[in-house]
């Protein structure tokens, strides 16, 4: 019996080494391209809302939806699209920052840009709020929220759909 449980161990082991890992992005990059939702629809984004953003700076849209993980499940992102990198740094970067982690603001006491807020809140244990994306990623023109338990899965799960757009 226990020359069987090595077995399978060993088996599991070379099964998940197998795998390609991902390694968390730097939270800005640019490569030089300009990202669309029609780029993001192509990877299996499906867009729940699309944001008003006259009150987001600089921002020319907006959306809210999910994109399936691995394991079939639906994980919340909201995107916000500007018309360049220098746009979405400069402009995006104070407003993502307010709303992201774990001491992101979910109430419209703090909140910078109150549209979608509903959106970016999930429930923990006990009934408590807290907020939805442990962090963000700024890549070419877009900021992708990233949901997670932690800043840490929280940039993997957004380096993952990044390494997808950029094989399309």
């Amino acid at each position: 019996m226990k020359k069987f449980f090595v077995f399978i161990l060993i088996f599991m082991f070379i099964g998940c080494s197998s795998e390609e890992e991902i390694i968390p992005m730097e939270k800005v990059t640019d490569s030089g391209k300009n990202f669309s939702i029609e780029d993001f629809k192509k990877i299996g984004f499906k867009e729940n809302k699309e944001y008003e953003v006259k009150e987001l700076p600089s921002a020319i849209s907006a959306y809210f939806g999910f994109i399936k993980n691995d394991l079939g499940e639906p994980e919340d992102y909201e995107i916000r699209f500007y018309s360049t990198h220098g746009d979405s740094v400069k402009s995006g970067t104070k407003y993502a920052d307010n709303v992201s982690g774990e001491n992101g603001c979910i109430s419209k006491d703090c909140a910078l840009w109150n549209e979608g807020l509903k959106d970016r809140i999930q429930m923990h244990d006990l009934g408590t709020l807290h907020p939805k994306y442990m962090s963000y990623l700024i890549n070419n023109n877009i900021i992708l929220f990233c949901p997670g338990y932690d800043e840490d899965e929280a940039l993997l799960k957004c380096s993952s759909i990044i390494k997808k757009l950029n094989s399309e």
